[in-house]
């Protein structure tokens, strides 16, 4: 998979490809935030080659603008939800697998970004706080914050238990909270 952006009029695009199970090459475009355009190629006409498919991808959308999106500007967000023991319970479990699948669809059918991975276990500071936490790394914070947010609550994800923080993907400090579900709990610790 291959994915470039370009700015154009204070809005974000996207173009990304990949080949599909059944030999297809699916090219995807549009406006970051929204879902978007497909259109299938047959790989066949490539060779069946990696190389002459990223060649065409790039030579045709290079020359519309698009480029790598530079990791400068991207932002790591988390969600988090609460759990009640260190190895968490089969809920904990189920919701990791599922809200991880279908964050990962949502921001990469919108153009935002991707599911990076999780953990689970002891929050930083206080070890008898429990926390299963799914990173997300994403091209604009606030419209990811939203699709998370719209996601969670669309599949009922326990929606109402999440905390979101986020922070500059290349600065290694603290997250800074920008969501909680519960309005008097506005702390946030990894």
């Amino acid at each position: 998979m291959k994915k470039l952006y370009k700015f154009d009029k204070d809005e974000l695009w996207y173009a990304e490809y990949w080949i599909s199970d059944l030999k297809k090459v699916i090219i995807h475009t549009g406006k970051v935030g929204t879902k978007g355009t497909t259109e299938e190629l047959d790989f066949s006409n490539f060779d069946q080659n990696d190389k002459k498919l990223d060649d065409f991808f790039q030579d045709r959308f290079r020359k519309m603008g698009f480029n790598e999106f530079h990791s400068d500007n991207l932002y790591w967000l988390v969600v988090q939800y609460k759990m009640k023991s260190l190895k968490g319970n089969t809920r904990d479990y189920w919701l990791r697998d599922k809200a991880t699948d279908y964050l990962n669809d949502e921001l990469g059918w919108k153009g935002l970004g991707h599911v990076d991975g999780f953990d689970m276990g002891k929050t930083i500071t206080d070890s008898k706080k429990f926390v299963l936490n799914i990173f997300c790394v994403v091209v604009n914070e606030e419209l990811g914050i939203n699709a998370i947010k719209r996601c969670l609550k669309e599949y009922r994800l326990d929606y109402t238990q999440i905390k979101i923080a986020s922070r500059k993907y290349s600065f290694d400090g603290q997250y800074k909270l920008k969501y909680s579900a519960k309005k008097n709990d506005q702390t946030f610790n990894i």
